[in-house]
């Protein structure tokens, strides 16, 4: 859950109850919002609650499940979340419904699902900086002035394309369903790990269209303008500072995320669920 989200609250001492019930051993991160409830008890430092859990349980929305993957990636622990936010596509059980599920889960009985991870590497004078993985999308785009940004794109060292626009959505399958979608990218089923998306924000050109690319790519994107506030976003969550003519590479991660799934659900009733459909 968020740190800070009280509302949680309820729905953390019912799963706690249900937990203890089935004599399980329960960690949580310390936060400050459990410090004056019972719960604080369970409460390790974060290094052994990474270490030690064994069974991930979400409570919250997608940017709940995202922040909890990207510290849980690549430790091959299945994530089993519980939707408290608005869509819930990674979130699939609902709060009134997960008790019985999450006992066949306790027993072994389920189904997790691998989903792709990115990872973007920002590299400045041709040393590379740092770099983040994502399980959603990463974002290369303006801040707060309202003038556009340009920017090149390369894959596997050929010249794709610049353009002038407000600038690139960088999304993996599961992730089209979120910012991408917005921008006009399409959905793209999350169990396809061999490639990943690009969606121009409002570019200045109606020739610049979404574009599928093989995961396998070698992709670059570099900021061909001088100024200031220029932002890397990870996930909606972590943001870093960009400079002009600093170079983003995209590259598959050897890091995976374990999700559960809804045995009751599949992909596309999640879809006609959360967007609406007939």
């Amino acid at each position: 859950m968020r740190p800070d989200d009280t509302s949680c609250m309820p729905h953390l001492r019912n799963l706690i109850s249900f937990l203890e019930k089935e004599k399980m051993r329960i960690l949580l991160p310390d936060y400050d919002i459990i410090r004056g409830d019972e719960s604080r008890r369970y409460a390790v430092p974060d290094e052994e609650f990474v270490r030690s859990a064994d069974l991930i349980i979400v409570i919250g929305g997608d940017g709940t499940f995202l922040r909890t993957a990207r510290l849980f990636c690549g430790t091959g622990k299945p994530i089993f979340g519980i939707n408290k936010g608005r869509l819930g596509f990674l979130t699939e059980f609902g709060p009134d419904e997960y008790t019985p599920f999450l006992k066949q889960v306790i027993r072994g009985n389920y189904t997790a699902v691998e989903r792709l991870v990115l990872e973007a590497a920002l590299y400045r004078n041709r040393q590379e900086v740092t770099s983040r993985c994502f399980l959603n999308d990463t974002v290369v785009h303006k801040g707060s002035f309202t003038r556009p940004i340009r920017l090149e794109m390369k894959i596997d060292g050929n010249f794709l394309s610049s353009y002038t626009g407000d600038g690139l959505i960088i999304s993996t399958p599961t992730g089209s369903t979120a910012y991408s979608l917005s921008a006009g990218g399409p959905i793209i089923t999350p169990s396809e790990a061999s490639i990943f998306l690009l969606s121009p924000i409002c570019p200045h050109s109606l020739a610049m269209r979404p574009m599928i690319i093989p995961a396998s790519s070698d992709f670059r994107v570099r900021v061909i303008m001088d100024g200031a506030n220029l932002l890397l976003t990870i996930d909606g969550q972590e943001v870093i500072e960009l400079e002009g003519n600093d170079e983003i590479v995209i590259r598959q991660s050897n890091k995976n995320i374990s999700l559960i799934t809804h045995p009751e659900k599949n992909y596309y009733a999640i879809l006609r669920e959360k967007l609406g459909w007939g």
